[in-house]
């Protein structure tokens, strides 16, 4: 199995274990490095650690029940993994200062995943649809069609 197809099975099983795990993440010492480093800016701040991606999913989880990724498409090459994900979920907790407004939600995020030699990921860099998602939460107005 060559280096690329390795962080390609990584990748799902971030999905299965950790991300899709109902807020119950399986697996992060074995998937993800020590000095793990996320970055979403100008969205968020920082996240750094094996604690850091547990807060992340636990935030993901209560704020969106039924919280769930679905990969998209993936291209790996050298120590690295495009990704384009769908995120879907019903916001039932607050969403920075969005108080929960009980909607459905569905959209996009790309990330770039940086893997270590021996396969885990060492950094994740994020963009997500935040327009898409404030404007299903009521946030921003849609456009009209």
């Amino acid at each position: 199995m060559t280096s690329e197809e390795r962080n390609k099975a990584t990748v799902r099983r971030l999905f299965d274990e950790v991300w899709n795990a109902g807020g119950e993440p399986r697996g992060i010492e074995d998937l993800y490095a020590p000095d793990y480093v996320a970055d979403y800016r100008p969205y968020r701040a920082l996240t750094h650690g094996h604690d850091g991606i547990r807060e992340m999913v636990r935030r993901a989880h209560a704020t969106f029940s039924n919280y769930r990724e679905t990969l998209e498409e993936m291209v790996a090459e050298g120590d690295r993994v495009a990704v384009r994900l769908t995120i879907s979920g019903t916001q039932t907790g607050q969403f920075g200062i969005i108080p929960p407004t009980g909607r459905p939600v569905r959209f996009e995020e790309m990330l770039i995943l940086r893997f270590t030699p021996d396969g885990k990921v060492r950094e994740q860099r994020g963009i997500p649809d935040n327009v898409n998602l404030l404007r299903q939460l009521g946030v921003l107005p849609t456009p009209e069609e």
